[in-house]
C-alpha cells in the first residue's frame, strides 16, 4: 500500500511510464523561426488561389494605437505595389494575433466578406483582389498611411468548460484546425486547451497502483468529461442503455482508454496549432477530484465527498477529493502538472484552469476555511510554476450560499499568497458577478456572453446591452478588466451576436457603435452585396428589433414545446422557458421578406449562410409561433370533450412536427444524422477509421461495438442527459434536429394527441401520470437509447436527407404562413 511519503519517488515512475506513453512533439518557436509562417497557412486553406501570395505579414513593435486604450496586439493593414504591379497588402502587427485580426480586417473592408460558423463566401471572391478602400498608393510604391486597430483588453477568449461535451466532443483535427483559423480571424488568444486530459490523469493514477477498473469508475463517457472534471459526477452508464455484449462494462472500459488515447494524440495537435497562432492556451490543473479507490492508498490524508449534483443518483455523482489544505493537494497538484509537461514534450504555459465548486456547496462556508483553501492552492500551483494564473470560471458565485463574506475570503486567501487569478464572469450579460464583488476585488477578469445553456438553438441575443454594457463596465474597472469573450456552450446559432462581441475589443471604448450600420455591413459579407438587398436588410432589422433586442433580464434563449414533454399547460417562463417574449408578428414578417428573397434568387446563386438563416427562420416560426397555437386549440378540443377537434388539431401537430423534421434534415447544421455521424467517427480524431481494429470474438470489443458506446454517448447527452429515463437532467440539452424530432419527438405527441382523443371520448380528466403516459413514452424512449442511426426505415446515415433546403422553406412556407400570421396575433387558428 502507497503511503504519502512512498510517492516521492513519482518522478522515477513517471520516467518509466513516459517510455511507453504516446508522446508527440509540439512544435517550439525555436523550431519555426519565421512567426508569420502561420499566417500564409491559414491564407492558403481558406481562400482562392488568387490570393495566396498578395499579404506580406511582418511582425513590428513600434506601430502606434490608434487610441491610448486600444493599446494591445495593435495592428496596421496598408495597401502596396507587388513587382507584379498587382494587389499587394501589407498587414503589419505586434503579434500573430494581431496579424490575424488584420487579415481579418482586409477581407471585411476589402472583399466584404469574412468566416463564420455556418458558411462563408470566399469562393465568391473577386478573381483580382481589391485594395484596401480609402488608401492611396503614393509614386515611389512607399505606404505612407494605413489602417490601424488595437484591442483595449489583452485577452480576447473563446469557449466554456462545458462545450468540450456540448459541441467539441467528437470533433476530429480537421474539424478543429477550421476553428482554430477562426479563433485567429476572430482576434481569440486565449482559449481552455481542454481536450485529452485524462490521458495524464491516467498516468498519474497508474503510477499511483489504481487498476484500469479503479480508475475506469472514475471516467465518465465522452460526451460527459467535462461533469467529470469538474466533480458534478463519475462513472459512466452506456452500458446500461445499450445492453448488447459488445457494449458490455467491460468493454466500455476498453473503448474509453481507447478514446483517451486518441484524445491525447489530437491534443498534440491542437496544441501546436495554438503555439503557431499565437493563442495562449489554458491548461489543466489538479482539480483534486478522484477515483473511490484513492482513499486506500493514502490512509492519512483527508479526503472528502462533493456534494450530490443535479439530483444525479448518488452511484454517479458525490465524487471523492483530496482536501484542498491537506499536503496531498499539493504533491498531486505537483506530479500532474509536472506530467502533463513532460507528456507535452516539456510545453507549458502560465494559465491553470481550475474549477473547486461549480454548482457544488463546499464542505465549509466559514471565512477562515474558504480563505484557507485558496491560499493552499494558489500555493500549490506556485510550488510548480511561480508565474502560475489561476483561471476561474466565476459561475459558482451565482449560488445564494456564496455571501458576500465568504466570497471576499475566497479571494482574500488568494491575495495572501500573491495569488494571480483570471476571472471568466462566465454570464456577464445576464447574471454578472462582478457586480457583487466589487470587480472581482481588484483581481483581472473578462466580460462574457452566454445565453445557450446546454446548446439552445433558439433565435437570441440583447443588441442594446451588448453595444454598451462591456464598456460601461470597462470604465468602472479598467485598471483590471482584462478580458472579453464568447463562452457560448454550442455554436451554429445567433452568428451575428456572436461576431458582434467579439468585434467589440478592437473598437474605441468611448465611441458610440451605430447598431443599424453595424448590422448592415454584416449583412452584405454575409450575402454578399448583391444579395444584400434593402428587403433582406429590412429582415435582418426586424430581426435585430425583436429576437435580438431582448431585455437585459432575459436569462437565456427559449425552448420549445417540441423539446418538452407533452402536458396540457406547456407555458414556462423565465430560464429556458417557452414563453415567447418577443413580437412573433414582426419575426413572421421578417421571415417573409427572407422567404420572398430567397425565391427571387436562383437556388445554385445562394450563398450557404443565406440557406442557414432560411432553414433557422422558419424553424422559429414553425415551433415557437404555430406550434403553441395548434398546442392551445388541441387543447381547447380536450376541454370541451370535442373529439373531432382534438383529431384535427392532432393531425395538424404531427404534419407540423414531420415538415419541421424534413426540413432541419436538409441542413448539417440542424441535422441528428450528422451529430451521430460525427460521434462514430471519432474513434479515430486524427487518421482515419481503418486504423481502430479489435481482435474479432464474441463478447469482445468491436468496431462497431465502440461506435454505438460513442453513439450511445451522442444519443444520451441531448435527451436522457444520463443514465435515468427520467432524471433531474431529462431533456436539458434537448436539440431542434431533423431526425430527432421523427424518432423521439413525435412519438411522445402522438401518444399525448391519442390518450387526449380517449380522455375527451370518455369525459374525463387526463394527466401525464393517470393515463400512464409517462411510463409509456419513457419505455419507448429506453428502446430508442439502444438503437442504432439509420437501422430504422427512413433514417439516412448521410449528414443530410439530400434535399434541398431552399424548396423545402418554400413548400412549408406557402403551407404554413397564413396559420404563423393568424398565431403571431394571438388569434385562434
Amino acid at each position: 500500500m502507497l503511503t504519502k511519503k512512498s510517492t516521492l519517488g513519482f518522478a522515477a515512475t513517471a520516467l518509466v511510464l513516459l517510455q511507453t506513453a504516446l508522446v508527440l512533439v509540439i512544435p517550439t518557436s525555436a523550431a519555426s523561426p519565421n512567426p508569420t509562417a502561420p499566417l500564409q497557412g491559414v491564407v492558403q486553406r481558406l481562400l482562392p488561389t488568387s490570393y495566396h501570395n498578395i499579404f506580406d505579414f511582418q511582425i513590428v513593435s513600434d506601430i502606434t494605437p490608434p487610441t491610448p486604450e486600444n493599446k494591445y496586439d495593435v495592428y496596421r493593414v496598408s495597401n502596396a505595389n507587388a513587382t507584379n504591379n498587382g494587389t499587394h497588402i501589407l498587414i503589419e502587427g505586434t503579434s500573430v494575433a494581431a496579424l490575424g485580426a488584420g487579415l481579418k480586417y482586409y477581407l471585411e473592408q476589402a472583399t466584404e466578406a469574412e468566416l463564420t460558423w455556418t458558411g462563408n463566401r470566399f469562393n465568391e471572391l473577386p478573381q483580382t483582389p481589391p485594395l484596401v478602400p480609402d488608401l492611396e498608393l503614393d509614386t515611389n510604391q512607399v505606404v505612407t498611411t494605413g489602417h490601424v486597430r488595437g484591442s483595449f483588453v489583452p485577452w480576447r477568449y473563446y469557449t466554456n468548460v462545458v462545450s468540450f461535451g456540448y459541441q467539441f466532443a467528437f470533433w476530429n483535427w480537421k474539424r478543429w484546425e477550421r476553428e482554430l483559423d477562426w479563433m485567429l480571424l476572430s482576434g481569440i488568444n486565449l482559449l481552455p486547451a481542454m481536450v485529452g486530459q485524462e490521458y495524464v490523469a491516467r498516468q498519474m493514477y497508474k503510477s499511483l497502483n489504481l487498476t484500469d477498473v479503479e480508475i475506469d469508475d472514475f471516467f465518465t463517457g465522452p460526451a460527459f468529461m467535462p461533469w467529470q472534471r469538474m466533480g458534478n459526477i463519475q462513472g459512466s452508464w452506456n452500458h446500461l442503455l445499450t445492453k448488447t455484449p459488445a457494449t458490455s462494462a467491460a468493454n466500455e472500459l476498453i473503448y474509453k482508454n481507447k478514446w483517451i488515447d486518441s484524445q491525447w494524440e489530437l491534443q498534440q495537435m491542437i496544441l501546436a496549432r495554438m503555439q503557431e497562432l499565437d493563442i495562449t492556451a489554458i491548461l489543466p490543473a489538479f482539480q483534486g477530484f478522484v477515483p473511490r479507490a484513492l482513499v486506500s492508498k493514502f490512509p492519512d490524508a483527508v479526503f472528502k465527498t462533493s456534494s450530490a449534483w443535479s439530483a444525479f443518483p448518488e452511484e454517479w455523482t458525490t465524487v471523492t477529493y483530496v482536501s484542498q489544505t491537506d499536503p496531498l493537494f499539493s504533491q498531486l497538484t505537483t506530479q500532474y502538472l509536472q506530467l502533463q509537461q513532460q507528456l507535452n514534450n516539456g510545453f507549458k504555459s502560465n494559465f491553470y484552469l481550475l474549477d473547486l465548486y461549480n454548482e457544488l456547496i463546499p464542505d465549509c462556508m466559514t471565512p477562515e476555511c474558504l480563505k484557507s483553501t485558496t491560499t493552499s492552492v494558489t500555493n500549490a500551483l506556485h510550488s510548480v510554476d511561480k508565474d502560475a494564473v489561476w483561471a476561474m470560471q466565476a459561475w459558482f458565485l451565482l449560488n445564494p450560499v456564496w455571501t458576500p463574506e465568504a466570497t471576499e475570503a475566497y479571494f482574500a486567501g488568494m491575495r495572501e499568497a500573491n495569488g494571480t487569478p483570471f476571472i471568466i464572469d462566465l454570464a456577464s450579460d445576464s447574471y454578472p458577478a462582478w457586480e457583487a464583488t466589487e470587480g472581482f476585488y481588484g483581481y483581472d477578469f473578462g466580460w462574457s456572453l452566454l445565453s445557450d445553456y446546454g446548446g439552445l438553438q433558439g433565435l437570441f441575443g440583447k443588441i442594446p446591452t451588448l453595444l454598451t454594457n462591456p464598456y460601461e463596465v470597462y470604465k468602472q474597472y479598467p485598471a483590471n478588466f482584462k478580458g472579453m469573450g464568447v463562452t457560448t456552450e454550442t455554436i451554429h446559432q445567433n452568428d451575428y451576436i456572436y461576431q458582434l462581441v467579439l468585434s467589440l475589443p478592437w473598437r474605441d471604448p468611448n465611441q458610440a457603435i451605430n447598431g443599424t450600420a453595424d448590422l448592415e455591413r454584416f449583412v452584405r459579407r454575409r450575402y454578399g452585396p448583391s444579395k444584400a438587398t434593402p428587403l433582406v436588410q429590412d429582415a435582418f432589422n426586424k430581426l435585430s428589433k425583436t429576437v435580438w433586442s431582448a431585455d437585459k433580464d432575459q436569462e437565456s434563449q427559449s425552448k420549445s414545446f417540441i423539446e418538452k414533454m407533452p402536458d396540457l399547460d406547456m407555458l414556462v417562463a423565465g430560464f429556458m422557458g417557452t414563453e415567447s417574449w418577443y413580437d412573433e408578428t414582426i419575426v413572421v414578417q421578417a421571415w417573409n421578406q427572407l422567404v420572398q428573397s430567397a425565391l427571387q434568387e436562383h437556388n445554385g446563386l445562394i450563398p450557404s449562410a443565406f440557406k442557414f438563416d432560411l432553414v433557422d427562420v422558419t424553424r422559429e416560426v414553425l415551433l415557437m409561433t404555430i406550434l403553441p397555437a395548434l398546442h392551445e386549440s388541441l387543447v381547447d378540443g380536450y376541454k370541451a370533450y370535442d373529439v373531432n377537434k382534438i383529431k384535427t388539431y392532432g393531425r395538424q401537430i404531427v404534419s407540423l412536427i414531420r415538415d419541421t423534421d424534413r426540413l432541419l434534415s436538409s441542413n448539417v447544421y440542424f441535422s441528428f444524422s450528422a451529430w451521430i455521424r460525427e460521434a462514430k467517427e471519432s474513434i479515430d480524431p486524427v487518421r482515419n477509421l481503418s486504423q481502430v481494429t479489435f481482435q474479432a470474438a464474441p463478447s469482445k470489443p468491436t468496431k462497431a461495438g465502440y461506435q454505438q458506446f460513442l453513439e450511445s454517448n451522442a444519443r444520451d447527452l441531448v435527451t436522457w442527459w444520463g443514465p435515468e429515463s427520467n432524471g433531474s437532467l431529462k431533456d436539458y440539452a434537448s436539440k431542434q434536429y431533423g431526425g430527432l424530432l421523427s424518432s423521439y419527438y413525435l412519438p411522445r405527441w402522438q401518444l399525448f394527441i391519442k390518450q387526449l382523443e380517449q380522455a375527451a371520448d370518455a369525459k374525463r380528466p387526463w394527466t401525464q401520470t393517470s393515463d400512464n403516459f409517462l411510463n409509456l413514452t419513457l419505455e419507448r424512449e429506453a428502446t430508442w437509447q439502444a438503437e442504432i442511426w439509420g437501422q430504422r426505415g427512413g433514417e439516412s446515415t448521410e449528414n443530410t436527407n439530400g434535399q434541398e433546403s431552399v424548396e423545402i422553406v418554400r413548400e412549408l412556407w406557402t403551407r404554413w404562413r397564413d396559420i404563423a400570421i393568424r398565431a403571431a396575433t394571438g388569434a385562434k387558428i
